[in-house]
């Protein structure tokens, strides 16, 4: 553990001294290929009340050992933590998005969340925000964000001494203690709804309170609303003391705003005026294109490519991009040939990303994720005619993300555990038994 760890502040302080440029492709160098098969890793709780619902994944490329997520929904907010031994799950930091990042309608929905470099061509890295939800398919237009990646607090990451006071300045920004529960909604009543209902538990005259319930008080009802501790007296002495696992714990949280030039909007349309739901995207390293896959419980999903998102004018903040049709996908557990679950809904792909190197990708579903080895570097259109690989967990998410290393898959389950906390599952590659030495 010592010299894992060490290896962690090594390879931080590294990435720390270089430029922008230089970590970039240090990173995309370190990737491997997994040539074995993928296994669950030991997972860690969420240890705090910020993502009551994370809906999102993407490990930062510009700090070791941190992934950041968000909420389901419009929340303005990202969160990041930390998967540093011994500090799994820890909150480093937090990134706030301006109002003025969002439809004008108000009916955003985001799904999903990738790191790269930013649109300008500054080398700089970038957190993209996909607002692609539409569960009504009513919306007309969708929309990406990319936001300049902000700093997380090493005085987590280094065990700073300063670790013990309740708060203080660090490079100008603001430490923050946060001890109070946050309250915020898990999901919105009518999404919750329609999940009842495919789940089959139906819709009866306590759905409002059921979902309350589930929205306010996560450590006692779980996510359908119902009691955690059946003879209502609540949880044991024992039982709490379990629970403080994914309590709040934010001793030194730095807080960060968007600045109005760190910030960029693009607007799309799907061809031919089509409404579609989509969870599934990811952005190329360099921040020159994006793809989304269709969320859908038919025997087909498409897969659309954006155009050039390089920006040519500094001072172009907003612009309207165009995407095409790129490939159809079959149902991924339907084309590994492990067959499909009878739930439909468990077909749908709910999360991916692209390889560092470009000759992979991955696709989420809710019945677990399933890799795809294309025909050349960041060829999603070839994805329709390979035989993906699955089968490595049966935890189903709507995120998932390619480590660093580009050997471990991180991914945050729809499920939580017995105590009511959502955890990060790392799948770790491992080699099959023919191709042990």
């Amino acid at each position: 553990m010592k010299g894992t760890a060490a290896a962690v502040i090594a390879a931080s302080v590294l990435a720390a001294s270089m430029g922008v440029s230089a970590q970039t492709a240090f990173f995309s160098d370190m990737a491997r290929e997994c040539e074995g098969v993928y296994r669950e890793g030991l997972n860690f709780p969420l240890k705090t009340d910020m993502l009551q619902e994370a809906s999102g994944i993407a490990v930062s490329r510009k700090h070791p050992n941190v992934l950041w997520s968000h909420n389901d929904g419009m929340p303005q907010k990202l969160t990041a933590i930390t998967t540093n031994p011994g500090q799994e799950g820890l909150v480093v930091s937090t990134l706030s998005l301006p109002d003025y990042i969002k439809p004008a309608s108000g009916d955003g929905d985001w799904e999903d969340i990738s790191s790269a470099e930013c649109p300008d061509g500054s080398g700089r890295l970038c957190l993209w925000i996909a607002d692609i939800g539409d569960n009504s398919l009513a919306r007309d237009s969708k929309f990406v964000y990319a936001v300049v990646e902000p700093p997380v607090n090493p005085i987590v990451v280094f065990n700073d001494p300063l670790e013990e006071e309740e708060d203080g300045d660090f490079a100008g920004r603001r430490l923050q203690q946060y001890s109070r529960r946050q309250s915020g909604p898990r999901a919105g009543y009518l999404s919750w709804i329609v999940n009842q209902a495919r789940s089959g538990r139906g819709v009866g005259d306590d759905a409002h309170e059921r979902f309350h319930n589930a929205r306010s008080d996560p450590r006692h009802y779980n996510i359908n609303g119902d009691a955690r501790y059946g003879n209502g007296d609540g949880p044991t002495p024992e039982q709490l003391e379990e629970l403080k696992k994914c309590a709040a714990d934010h001793k030194f949280l730095i807080e960060n705003f968007v600045a109005p030039n760190d910030a960029w909007v693009f607007e799309f349309k799907y061809p031919e005026g089509a409404k579609m739901d989509s969870e599934a995207f990811s952005v190329a390293p360099d921040g020159s294109k994006f793809w989304l896959i269709e969320k859908t419980t038919g025997s087909s999903a498409r897969v659309f490519e954006s155009d050039s998102l390089i920006q040519t004018d500094s001072t172009e903040f907003f612009r309207e991009v165009p995407v095409e049709q790129i490939s159809v996908l079959s149902p991924p557990c339907f084309a590994s040939n492990l067959g499909c679950p009878e739930e439909k809904l468990h077909w749908s792909v709910t999360g991916m990303d692209v390889h560092p190197q470009g000759h992979k990708a991955v696709v989420q579903t809710y019945a677990g994720p399933f890799e795809y080895t294309l025909d050349g570097a960041f060829d999603l259109a070839s994805m329709s005619s390979v035989t993906p690989v699955g089968g490595f967990t049966d935890k189903g998410a709507e995120s998932i993300g390619y480590g660093l290393d580009g050997m471990t898959l991180w991914q945050v389950p729809e499920n939580r555990d017995e105590f009511g906390c959502q955890f990060v599952q790392p799948l770790m590659c491992t080699f099959t038994a023919t191709e042990l030495p």
